[in-house]
Order: C-alpha cells, then structure tokens, then sequence
C-alpha cells in the first residue's frame, strides 16, 4: 500500500514531535546566561535547574569553544547578552541533537576554558592561551565523574582534577532501597503489576540521576530481581558510610479509589524499640555515628542510652526534613495521601544514625496510578521529584567534609532600605536567578532587614 508524499511527511513531523516530547520529559532548564569581565578573564555563569552532563571542546579556524549541555533546554536568548569588550566576540546556542543544548562561543583568539559545576550550574572561565599553551583540541570532551575529568585528545587520555578543591571533599552517598523482590513480589495490581518491578524500575532511574549530579553518589541494596532481607538492607547502608537511606515501594489497600503518594519516617516508638535492641547487642553494634562505642567504661549501658537517644532524635529530625522536602516536589506531579511525612515502625527505617525515609510512590492497587507507576514517562518525573527533594535538602544542609558543601559554600547580605534584588545581584556579580533560586524567592521583591544568601562559588 503507497501514501500519497505528504501524509508521510505529516506522519514522520509528528513521529519526530513525539520523540523530542520524550527526550525531555526529564531535562534540565538553563535559567540564565551571565557574562562577566574581570582581570584579564571573561567568565561565563550558566544557572541550570535540574541534573546535568556538560562536555566541552574547542575549535579552531575560526576560534571557537563548544559546550554541550545532556538533556537540557532553555528559553533564553543567548544572541541577546550583553558582552563587553571581552574575549568572547558571540554566543549562540541550537541543538546537536533533540536531547542536547549546545553553546558555541565565538572567540576573539585563542582561549583556555576552565569549566566547574557549581551550586547552580556550571562557570566557564575564558583566559587567553599564551603560544606555548595554544595547542589545537578538536572535539575533547570532558566526563564529569566522582572524583576526576578524563579529557580525550587525540587519542590521549590525560586524568585532571575538576570539582574537588579540596582533597579530603566526598561524594554524599545516598542508599536507594527498592522494596520487596525475588519471591516477595510485594502487592499486585488489578494489571497483575508487582510492585518488585516498580520499586527497581524507579530506582534504577533515580540513581543515575543521583551519580550524574556532582558530588553524590548512589548505591542500591538490590540491582535485580532477587530478595535483600529487611535488616541486611540496613547492613549495607552502614557498609558504604550511606548519608541517607531511602527505601521505595508501592502502596496498596482494598478500596481501588485509594491514592496518592506518601513519606514516612521512623516513630518515636519505633526508635525506642531499636534502641532496646542496640543495647542487647553491644557486641554488634559497636559504632554509632562515626564513634567507636567498644570502649566505653559502660557496664550499665547508661552512656550508650543516651549516646543512642540523642543520635536517633537527630536523626528523625533530619529524616522528617528530608521527607518534606520529598513531598513538597512529588506534590508538583501527583496527588499526595498525605502532605505531611508519616511516621511509623517500619523496620527499614531503624537506621540509629542514619536518616532514613520510606517514599510510598502511588498506590499499585488503583489503576489509573497502576498504569502511571508501570509508565517509563511517569516513573522519569517522579524520580525528577524525588531527587529534586534530596537535593535541595543537601544543598540546605550540607554534610560535613563533603564536596557538596563547597558547592554550597554562601554568604548573607543583610537587604538595605533602597536596595533592590537587581542591585544586590550587580553587587555580587552573580544573576537575579541565582539568587531567587538559592532563596526560594517566588517574586523579586525584598525588604529591608531580609537576609539573602549569596553563592561564594560565584564571587
């Protein structure tokens, strides 16, 4: 059977649509584009919403550096930003392909490019080569991993250090639990779904956006259809020095209608059992929180009570905050069960010194969220959410010798009468975005005695 030309056509635009749809479903947002010049150097501050994969290369005849930007889209006009009398003579930006923003930056000679992810993005520094360092590199790129950037060139692969200015910084690790597996399929929809294989689909997503953000690291207590036993879940979170521990699951109930998505951390009542339980077995349990508790003079175990009671109420602290932070974005997608984190016993969740939150994505047992949590697109925002939640906790309270807190190194400006969220801006040479984002401004007004914190990775 022969379609007339045009109908094909029609069809392939829309076929060609529908893939673009997909492919960012979950991308990035470049917010904004700023230009500075200073001492010599031009520098350029990319503020991204979202995780991202940056790699950059530099052309020659005529001078140019290219950044591609993974999974990201902007609405800016970078045609349109200002650029003084710098080294950079234009910006554009197109696509390389549906699922990559690129930047290309016409110079006006040779340049060397220093590109570091920050906070809120990436900033390039542009610096002139000198003509022992004008060497042409012609599509290197550089892999933003854990610890190094590897830039190919030429066939070469030279190792040098990006992201850690500091040598003891590490990755924040981050344990994702999927719930039930092997000959626990866990509850089973009206489609016969079992939640085994949605908790490891939505996993499996988050995790690689986790190890693509720098600075964080995740681990998964199963990577296939196999059983983990409840406290060997727990065993491995303590094994990798996890920061935080988030098991996944499905929930179900007998009445179909029942929905929405829910957070739970560890009871009050719950935390007073494992401490029970701590104390029964000294012997194997004889670190807590980083401290050695073997060889304390405790023959009572009056001291360990309240080294394990204090670290607990700590830790459900931070594990309710979390879990606020989780909800407040997952209530962006889908309907919430409840807007505030729950607390129950939930074995998985008696981690002493380690905060822990039970995310219960949608119930299994309702269709119509059957059909979304089995759904490739569906389970892609929802693990946009939930990281989204982890990060911004992360970026609010970073851990201590972490990388991510370099990144989110600030310092406060306490707003003066006259003064406006542009004028601070200017100040500080960082852009108005930056600063909305970092203090979860929804309009640009502020008022005098308002303490605004300002990105000291970008002074």
């Amino acid at each position: 059977m022969s379609f007339p030309l045009n109908y094909a056509n029609h069809v392939l635009k829309h076929c060609f649509l529908l893939m673009l749809w997909c492919c960012v479903v979950d991308a990035a947002k470049l917010d904004a584009l700023v230009v500075r010049e200073q001492a010599g150097k031009t520098s350029v501050q990319l503020t991204i919403n979202g995780a991202f994969v940056h790699k950059s290369f530099r052309l020659t005849n005529p001078e140019r550096v290219v950044v591609d930007l993974e999974q990201t889209t902007t609405a800016v006009q970078v045609a349109k930003i200002p650029l003084f009398n710098g080294l950079i003579a234009h910006v554009r930006s197109g696509y390389s392909n549906p699922q990559t923003l690129r930047l290309v930056f016409d110079m006006k000679q040779a340049v060397l490019l220093k590109a570091t992810p920050s906070a809120h993005g990436l900033n390039l520094e542009f610096s002139a080569a000198k003509n022992s360092q004008s060497v042409e590199v012609v599509n290197s790129a550089v892999h933003i991993n854990s610890n190094i950037a590897v830039v190919t060139t030429a066939g070469r692969k030279a190792p040098i250090p990006v992201r850690r200015s500091q040598a003891s910084s590490r990755d924040i690790v981050i344990v994702l639990d999927p719930g039930h597996g092997g000959n626990d399929p866990g509850a089973i929809g009206p489609k016969r779904s079992a939640e085994k294989n949605v908790t490891l689909a939505i996993a499996l997503k988050l995790k690689q956006l986790i190890d693509r953000q720098p600075g964080m690291r995740a681990v998964l207590t199963r990577e296939g259809d196999y059983y983990v036993g409840l406290r060997q879940r727990l065993t491995i979170a303590r094994r990798h020095n996890a920061d935080i521990f988030i098991s996944i699951h499905a929930d179900a109930f007998i009445n179909q209608h029942s929905n929405g998505a829910s957070v739970f951390a560890l009871s009050p009542r719950g935390a007073t059992s494992e401490a029970a339980r701590w104390l029964a077995e000294k012997e194997n349990n004889s670190e807590l929180g980083g401290v050695n508790l073997s060889g304390l003079d405790d023959q009572n175990g009056l001291i360990r009570t309240v080294l394990i009671d204090l670290s607990q109420t700590a830790t459900i602290s931070a594990s309710l905050q979390i879990g606020s932070h989780v909800l407040q974005h997952l209530d962006n997608i889908t309907s919430l069960h409840n807007d505030k984190v729950e607390q129950a016993r939930f074995v998985v969740l008696k981690s002493p010194d380690i905060p822990s939150i039970l995310i219960e994505t949608g119930f299994i047992s309702n269709p119509r969220e059957e059909k979304n949590l089995t759904s490739s697109a569906y389970q892609t925002q929802l693990t946009q959410a939930i990281f989204n939640g982890i990060k911004r906790y992360f970026w609010d309270h970073p851990p201590q010798g972490s990388h991510v807190q370099i990144l989110s190194g600030v310092k406060t400006h306490m707003v003066k009468r006259g003064e406006t969220l542009a004028k601070i801006a200017v100040r500080y040479k960082v852009s108005e975005s930056a600063l909305k984002t970092l203090n979860h401004l929804s309009r640009t007004q502020v008022k005098p005695g308002q303490k605004l914190n300002i990105p000291t990775s970008w002074v």
